[in-house]
Order: C-alpha cells, then structure tokens, then sequence
C-alpha cells in the first residue's frame, strides 16, 4: 500500500512525508523539541530565541513535514518571547523593556540608511546571493511596521493598512529570488540581519 502524505505522525506530533518525498530527520527534530521543551520549563536554564533560529536539521526521504516543523518552531519561539517579555516586565518593569525594544529598533534602522542596493555586502565568486531589491524591501516593511508599533516615527494610514499582514513569521519564511555573486547581496549577512529583525517582530507581538 503506498505511503500518504501525513500518514504518520512522530513522537513530536509532526506528520512524515511520502516515503519518496523529502523533509526533516525526525531523530534530530525529536532531540531538538525535547531538548527545548525541557529548557523552557527549567527555572535553572533558559532557551532563547536565537537557540531556535540558529537551529538545522538534515533532509531524509520519508521525514518531518517541513512546513509542520518550521511552524512548531515558530510557535516555540513565540512562547519564549512571551515568557522572556513576562520576566524582563517583572523584573525591570514596562519602561526598561520598551527601551531595550527601542534600542534593538534603532540599530536595526541605522544599518537600514545606507543606500537601496548597498546595505549588505555582495555576494561572492559564483556563490547563490540575494536579489537586492527584494531584501531592501522587506527591510523596510520591517522597520516601517515596528516604527509605527513603537510609536518612534508616524506611519501614515495607507502604508499601515499595507503592513497589516506583516509580522514575524512572515518575515522569518520570506523567500528570495536568488542571484550569484555579487549581482545580489551575501546570504548570511542577510540572514543575520533579518533574524534581528524578526527578533524586534516578535518582542512587540509578545
């Protein structure tokens, strides 16, 4: 009887792809969600944010549905925000972590003035790099959106209304056209940066 998409479920809950199809290597996500899980509910030990978006699994025939991975991870990540909002609010109070999202705002905004087409640095060789304009526009949705969140600059209605479907996930699975070499910007230096990005994203959803 031939394998169905979503047949099988792990010990994570996750459905398998068809036996001939490719996803994630269940072995390493089990270790990974458990090894997580058990952080975030230790008093002792913290998982942090950028412990899931740093995180990568191998590619097996027959694994983890990989768009089931990714959104566990991505509400994972949400929940770690939250409860890392929820001390930092405890501790030092609503004003001390609205400033340090302002901080992380700033930062992020101050790289974001170079010119359109400069503000990473190229790729290289015959290396795979990002189409430039299409970084430099998610860049500025980001910022635009948190800017209008944070209440740091005035966003006007029909740019508002045109961000209202953006927020960290969609940042996080953004897709880009991809060039080589210095035709398009280097891939690391953009993953880094959006990974802040989607960092100041979730700190104003939590």
């Amino acid at each position: 009887m031939a394998h169905q998409d979503g047949a099988d479920k792990g010990a994570s809950g996750i459905a398998r792809v068809g036996k001939r199809k490719w996803g994630y290597d269940p072995d390493q996500v089990d270790a990974f969600l458990d090894r997580a899980h058990a952080l975030y509910e230790s008093e002792d030990a913290h998982l942090t944010q950028q412990d899931i978006q740093n995180v990568s699994f191998d590619l097996s025939k027959g694994g983890y549905d990989i768009t089931q991975v990714d959104a566990a991870l991505s509400r994972l990540e949400q929940a770690v925000v939250d409860k890392q909002t929820t001390r930092e609010i405890t501790e030092h109070g609503r004003v001390a972590w609205k400033a340090q999202t302002e901080s992380l705002f700033r930062q992020l905004d101050a790289h974001s003035k170079r010119e359109h087409g400069e503000r990473f640095k190229p790729g290289e060789g015959k290396e795979p790099s990002y189409d430039r304009k299409q970084v430099d526009r998610i860049v500025d949705q980001c910022l635009t959106k948190a800017a209008g969140e944070l209440g740091v600059e005035e966003v006007s209605e029909d740019d508002a209304k045109k961000l209202v479907d953006l927020n960290s996930q969609t940042v996080a699975n953004v897709i880009f056209t991809q060039r080589k070499g210095k035709r398009g910007y280097d891939e690391r230096q953009v993953d880094y940066y959006l990974n802040e990005c989607v960092q100041l994203l979730t700190r104003l959803e939590s």
